[in-house]
């Protein structure tokens, strides 16, 4: 039988109390990462972590923008929530199958 790899992800001001080989629930914890975000952040680091084009991401962040029209440079602690939460509008009616 394969073992499974789980990731999950705690944000909070403080770290977790949990340690390298510790048993949570029958799972045992191999690795701990932090991830710290940069200041500011460009297209080319937010096209690696979300599946959007420069040009969509652009579009969508214009108003977020703190650079310049050049270099477009954006606060990731304010883009990351929008680009995760999907703001999708439907109009019309919903399609049939």
């Amino acid at each position: 039988m394969f073992k499974h790899k789980y990731i999950i992800t705690v944000e909070s001001e403080t770290p977790p109390r949990i340690c390298l080989g510790d048993s949570i629930y029958g799972a045992t914890v191999i690795a701990l990462e932090k991830e710290q975000y940069p200041d500011l952040v460009d297209l080319a680091w937010l096209t690696k972590r979300f599946p959007l084009s420069r040009s969509v991401l652009s579009q969508k962040l214009e108003l977020f923008n703190l650079g310049s029209e050049g270099k477009k440079l954006y606060d990731p602690n304010v883009v990351i929530p929008f680009l995760k939460t999907d703001l999708k509008r439907r109009i019309g009616r919903p399609r049939k199958n």
